[in-house]
C-alpha cells in the first residue's frame, strides 16, 4: 500500500510484530474455546449414551419378563422374599424358573424336577428389585443406582 506524506511516497510491507502477535493471541483464544466447547459436548452426548443403554437394559429386561409369563403352561406363580417362581406343568417337560435379585445383578434360574439347570444374568447394575404380590397382580419394582424406580405389574 503506497500513502503519500508530504511529497515522499512510502511503502508498508507486511505486518508488524504487534499485529502478528494480536492475530496469534486472537487464534489462540478462539480455537481454545472451540475445543473446550467440542470437549463438554462430547462429555454429555457419552453420558447420553450410557444412559439410554441402561434405559434399554431396563425395558429388555421387562420385555423378556413378559416374554416368560405369555410363554404359557405356567401352573403356579409363587412370590415370596423379593423372588417370583414360575412352575411349569409336567406335561410340557419344560423348565421352571426362578427370578430373584443379588448383589445388584436380577438373575434367572432355570430348575427342571428341583435340579438347578442353568443359571443366567438378566440384568446388572441395579441397586434393588422388589417382588411384591397383591391379590392375583405382582409388582416389580426396579430400583436404580440413581435413585429412579421402574414399577412393572404382571
Amino acid at each position: 500500500m503506497k500513502y503519500k506524506i508530504g511529497y515522499v511516497f512510502k511503502e508498508k510491507r507486511g505486518f508488524t510484530i504487534i499485529e502478528s502477535l494480536a492475530y496469534i493471541f486472537l487464534t489462540t483464544m478462539i480455537l481454545a474455546s472451540g475445543i473446550s466447547l467440542f470437549t463438554s459436548m462430547y462429555r454429555a452426548y457419552l453420558e447420553s449414551i450410557q444412559l439410554s443403554i441402561k434405559y434399554n437394559n431396563y425395558q429388555n429386561f421387562f420385555i423378556d419378563l413378559d416374554n416368560i409369563v405369555s410363554e404359557g403352561g405356567i401352573k403356579q406363580i409363587t412370590v415370596n422374599n423379593n423372588q417370583i417362581k414360575f412352575l411349569k406343568n409336567d406335561e410340557f417337560n419344560s423348565m421352571d424358573k426362578i427370578i430373584k435379585s443379588y448383589d445388584g445383578k436380577v438373575f434367572i434360574k432355570y430348575t427342571r424336577n428341583d435340579v438347578t439347570q442353568t443359571i443366567n444374568t438378566m440384568l446388572e447394575d441395579i441397586d434393588n428389585l422388589e417382588i411384591k404380590g397383591k391379590g392375583k397382580l405382582i409388582y416389580f419394582i426396579l430400583h436404580d443406582k440413581d435413585g429412579r424406580e421402574f414399577i412393572k405389574c404382571i
